[in-house]
C-alpha cells in the first residue's frame, strides 16, 4: 500500500503541477502512471484484505460474475495479468464483489444508479489512460487539442474524487489521501462547472446501452419461444418455453425500471437538414475508400475516368450505374445529388438501410446538405414516396420491380439507380428482387459500369472474385488500386469461447493507440449471434456497438456510431454498403448455396485493409474450403 500511495504522491502530484503550468504534455506522461497507480489504491481500500487484493493485482486471481449476477473471486485461466487500462476497470468489480446486494438489485434505483456510475466511471478513466499514451507518445499533436483533453481530463478525476466520496465507495482514510493531493487549477474560463456534469452523462449512456442489450435480448429470446410453441408440446418442452416466458419478463421488467426504451420502429423520425449552405468537397476518392474516414466529399479531379463521364452526364438523362464492392458508387451517387442540388433542382437520395443511411450521412456535413436524405422505408411508408425532381437510389439490386417503378414516378426530371448484381443478398428472405439487367430492362437504359476499385485489398480480392462472389467478374490486378499485400486469416479455433478470445485480442491490437484506431466490423450470420457476441465482449468490459434486427417485424435496436471506432457488431446483410479498416467474420460454417456466398462475399468485401475468418469445424467450410492455402494466412 505505501508503495502504490508514494507512487501517486510522486506521478500524480507532478501531473496536476504540469497541468496548472499548462505543460499539458507534460500533464498526460504523469497522468497515464496515476491512473494506474490510483485504481490500485482504489483496489485495495474496497477488497480491505491486502493479500487477496494485490493477488487481484497481480493478476493470480480475477473476478468474475456468475449468472446470477454475483462477483467472485476466480482463479485466472489466463497466463495474461492485468496493465494499463485493465485496472481501472477492476475496481467496480472489486466494489460489487464486496457488496453483492449492488449487483443483483436491479429495482432499486439508488443501487442501480451507483453502479452504473461506477461501471462508467472505470470506463472513462480506462479512455483516458489511453487518450494519455496516445498524447504522451505524440508530439505531432495540435496544443489546443491537447488542452482541451486535458481540461477535460482533470475536471473528470476531480469529478471522480467527488462520486467516491459522497458515495462513501473508499475508506475515510483514503478520501482523505486523496484530498490532500495536489489541486487543479480550473478557471471559470474552462467552465469547469460543466464537467461536474460529466458523471450523469455517462450514467445515461450506460442506462441506454443495458437498454439496447436487454431489449435486443428479449426480442430474441421471444422469437425462440414463438418457434418453440410452434413444436409438438410435450412437458419437457413446456417447461422450456415457461422458463424463457419468465426471462422475457425479466428483461421487460428490467427496461421497464429503467425507463428508456431502446428498440426503434423502421419508421422513426429523421431530422431534416436545417440549413442550405454549400459544402466545399474536400477529400480525394483513394482517401475516402481506402483510409479510415467515412467523408464522402470528393475533388473531381481525383477521379477515374469512369467516375468523371458520369460526374459530366447531361443531368436531365437518367442513368444506370454498376460496379463491384468498393468501386465508389456510394460516393458518386451523394457526389451527383449535390452537383444536381446546385442547379436548384429538389434532390431525394435514397438507401435500402438504416445503417447505410447513418453511415453515409456521418460522412458528410448533415448541416450543409443541399438534398433530402432518407432509408427506404421511410421514404415510402411515413413520407408516403415524396416526388422530387431527381431520385437517386443507393443499392437499386435489393428492391422489387414495383418499388423501382415506383422511383420511376417519383423522379419528375430523371432518376440515378446505383448497384450491383453480386451484392443482391435478399432473395433468401423472399423478397423478389431483380438484377440489373432485368433493372437494364424495365428502364431501357444501358448500364454504365465501373470497374475500378479502390477498398479491396488485392490478395483478398483474389479470394472473393474466384472463389467466392456469384456472378462476379474473375480478378483482375489492374481493376484492384488498394495495392497492399496483407493476406487475409483463415483461423480454426476450437470453439466459441476461444472465437471470443481471439476477437478480443485483435480489438485489443487495433485499437491500441487512442490516435491510430481502427474501425472494426465484426460481422455475422445471424441476429442471434449478435446477441451472444455482444454479451461476451461487454463481460469483459469491452464497449460496443450493435444492431439487431427482429427478422419477424419491423422493431431493430441499433447503437451504431460511425463517428466512434467503438467495434461495430452486426448480420452480413446489415452490413451491406459499408467499410470498415478490419473485417471480423467470427463463427463462420459454410455458404453451399448462392444465397449464402453472396451474403458472404458482401460480409468479405467490407474490409479496406484486414480479413479476419473464425471458424471452428474440422476444416473450414465451403466455398472457402477452395482457396488454396498459399492465399492466406492461418494464425492470428
Amino acid at each position: 500500500m505505501n508503495e502504490i500511495k508514494e507512487g501517486i504522491l510522486h506521478d500524480y502530484n507532478t501531473a496536476v503541477e504540469s497541468f496548472n503550468q499548462k505543460d499539458y504534455r507534460g500533464f498526460f506522461m504523469n497522468i497515464r502512471p496515476s491512473i494506474e497507480w490510483l485504481s490500485k489504491l482504489m483496489i485495495m481500500d474496497i477488497v480491505g484484505d491486502e493479500d487477496i487484493a494485490y493477488n487481484i493485482i497481480d493478476g493470480e486471481i480475477t473476478i468474475g460474475k456468475s449468472q446470477l449476477n454475483i462477483y467472485q473471486l476466480q482463479n485466472n485461466s489466463s497466463s495474461k495479468k492485468p496493465s494499463g487500462k485493465a485496472f481501472p476497470l477492476l475496481v467496480p468489480k472489486a466494489y460489487l464483489y464486496k457488496h453483492p446486494d449492488i449487483s443483483t438489485s436491479y429495482l432499486d434505483k439508488k443501487k442501480e444508479r451507483l453502479r452504473r456510475g461506477l461501471e462508467s466511471c472505470a470506463s472513462e478513466f480506462a479512455r483516458l489512460y489511453d487518450l494519455a499514451s496516445g498524447f504522451g507518445n505524440h508530439t505531432d499533436k495540435n496544443i489546443m487539442d491537447i488542452s482541451v483533453q486535458a481540461i477535460g481530463c482533470a475536471a473528470f478525476i476531480k469529478s471522480y474524487f467527488d462520486f467516491a466520496k459522497s458515495n462513501s465507495i473508499l475508506s475515510s482514510e483514503t478520501i482523505s489521501f486523496l484530498s490532500n493531493l495536489a489541486d487543479f487549477n480550473l478557471s471559470k474560463e474552462d467552465k469547469s462547472e460543466e464537467f461536474q456534469q460529466k458523471i450523469d452523462e455517462l450514467i445515461t449512456a450506460l442506462e441506454k446501452k443495458e437498454a439496447s442489450l436487454l431489449e435486443a435480448q428479449a426480442m430474441q429470446l421471444e422469437i425462440e419461444k414463438q418457434k418453440l410453441e410452434a413444436e409438438t408440446k410435450n412437458s419437457a418442452l413446456e417447461a422450456k418455453i415457461a422458463t424463457m416466458q419468465k426471462t422475457i419478463n425479466d428483461l421487460n421488467e428490467q427496461l421497464a425500471f429503467i425507463g428508456i426504451q431502446a428498440t426503434q420502429q423502421i419508421e422513426e423520425k429523421e431530422e431534416e437538414p436545417t440549413d442550405n449552405k454549400p459544402v466545399k468537397p474536400q477529400l480525394k476518392l483513394s482517401n475516402i475508400l481506402k483510409l479510415s474516414s467515412t467523408s464522402w466529399d470528393v475533388e473531381e479531379e481525383a477521379m477515374d475516368d469512369d467516375q468523371l463521364d458520369l460526374i459530366e452526364m447531361n443531368i436531365n438523362k437518367s442513368m444506370l450505374v454498376s460496379g463491384c464492392a468498393g468501386s465508389g458508387k456510394s460516393v458518386i451517387a451523394m457526389h451527383k445529388a449535390e452537383q444536381v442540388a446546385r442547379t436548384g433542382a429538389s434532390v431525394i437520395l435514397i438507401a435500402y438501410t438504416k445503417s447505410l443511411s447513418a453511415f453515409m450521412r456521418d460522412g458528410i456535413n448533415e448541416k450543409t446538405l443541399l438534398y433530402k436524405f432518407y432509408h427506404h422505408y421511410r421514404w415510402k411508408e411515413q413520407l408516403k414516396k415524396p416526388s422530387a425532381d431527381y431520385i437517386i437510389v443507393d443499392e437499386i439490386q435489393d428492391f422489387t420491380r414495383e418499388e423501382i417503378l415506383e422511383f420511376m414516378e417519383a423522379a419528375r426530371k430523371a432518376y440515378f439507380f446505383f448497384g450491383d448484381s453480386a451484392q443482391s443478398i435478399y432473395k433468401q428472405y423472399g423478397k423478389n428482387t431483380i438484377s440489373i439487367e432485368e433493372i437494364s430492362a424495365l428502364t431501357g437504359l444501358t448500364p454504365m459500369l465501373l470497374y475500378n476499385n479502390y477498398r479491396l485489398p488485392r490478395p483478398i480480392a483474389k479470394i472473393t472474385q474466384d472463389y467466392v462472389g456469384v456472378h462476379v467478374n474473375p480478378y483482375e490486378d489492374r481493376v484492384y488500386q488498394n495495392k497492399e499485400k496483407a493476406l487475409p486469416h483463415f483461423v480454426h479455433l476450437d470453439g466459441f469461447e476461444e472465437q471470443i478470445s481471439a476477437i478480443r485480442t485483435l480489438i485489443e491490437k487495433y485499437t491500441r493507440n487512442i490516435f491510430d484506431n481502427r474501425s472494426i466490423g465484426i460481422l455475422l450470420p445471424s441476429n442471434d449471434l449478435v446477441i451472444k457476441i455482444c454479451q461476451k465482449l461487454q463481460e469483459s468490459d469491452i464497449p460496443c456497438e450493435f444492431k439487431y434486427t427482429n427478422d419477424n417485424s419491423n422493431r431493430f435496436v441499433d447503437t451504431l456510431d460511425f463517428e466512434t471506432y467503438l467495434p461495430k457488431i452486426m448480420t452480413y446483410h446489415s452490413a451491406k454498403g459499408l467499410q470498415f479498416d478490419v473485417v471480423i467474420l467470427p463463427m463462420y460454417v459454410d455458404a453451399s448455396d448462392n444465397e449464402a456466398r453472396k451474403a458472404l462475399y458482401v460480409a468479405m468485401t467490407r474490409t479496406m485493409h484486414n480479413l479476419y475468418v473464425m471458424y471452428s469445424t474440422p476444416i473450414i467450410g465451403a466455398p472457402l474450403s477452395d482457396v488454396p492455402t498459399k492465399l492466406y494466412l492461418n494464425t492470428l
